[in-house]
């Protein structure tokens, strides 16, 4: 068989592999759950499930960052066995083809984490109002400042999303934050001339807990609304 249809093969076959195993793992940790006393899995039952990754989430990053690179290695080392049956003046072009695939599965797997672990906010009309979002006037535009949560947990904090929308409906910037009810952070969205602060109770008191967001919303901030894991 010659090399290029059989790197493609082993490209194929080696995503198909990945895939299947990437997947095999969470579903076979699944399965071994229910053998656990019921107290131990409780929290994961599947009215609660979001919730606690969301809880777990960093845990869960490492996780699969660690399961990832082993996965790569190995995709990696397979991908190698085809190369190195090239011509050497081919090899490094096998190579960077390889390395740059390599790149995007890994993109598309960190993407599937972090939207599986988000959490689902709701309740935008009561948390709009709540913390002082609404339309507001800049620059001879209009935007609407939509805020969403999460619900508060036994702590009172309470996960906030942000979104920004020009007068056409567009996306223009989101953010991610904390608020503490009844706590001593403060709790409404200030603003000012040239942009909007807002109060993230998860920094801690010895942090920098005062954002800002420039109003109108800048290039970076429309980007970051359509560029998955920029926001």
């Amino acid at each position: 068989m010659p090399v290029a249809r059989a790197y493609f093969t082993q490209l194929f076959l080696g995503t198909l592999y990945a895939a299947l195993f990437l997947c095999l793992i969470p579903m076979a940790t699944g399965a071994a759950m229910l053998f656990l006393p019921a107290t131990q899995w409780q929290p994961w039952h599947p009215d609660r499930w979001q919730d606690s990754l969301h809880a777990h989430r960093e845990t869960l990053y490492w996780l699969a960052a660690l399961l990832m690179a082993a996965t790569l290695a190995w995709f990696c080392w397979g991908m190698g066995r085809v190369i190195g049956q090239a011509q050497p003046r081919w090899q490094p072009a096998y190579w960077t083809t390889t390395l740059l695939y390599m790149l995007v599965m890994s993109y598309g797997v960190a993407i599937a984490v972090v939207t599986s672990t988000r959490p689902h906010y709701q309740q935008c009309q009561m948390y709009t109002e709540k913390l002082n979002g609404g339309l507001r006037h800049y620059r001879g535009e209009d935007f609407l400042v939509e805020l969403c949560g999460t619900g508060s947990g036994d702590n009172r904090h309470d996960q906030i999303r942000l979104r920004i929308f020009d007068e056409q409906g567009q996306w223009r910037a989101v953010r991610y934050f904390t608020v503490q009810w009844g706590g001593h952070y403060p709790l409404l969205i200030d603003y000012a001339r040239d942009h909007l602060a807002y109060f993230d109770a998860s920094e801690g008191e010895d942090e920098e807990f005062v954002k800002v967001v420039a109003m109108p919303p800048t290039l970076a901030d429309w980007l970051s609304t359509r560029i998955p894991l920029l926001d």
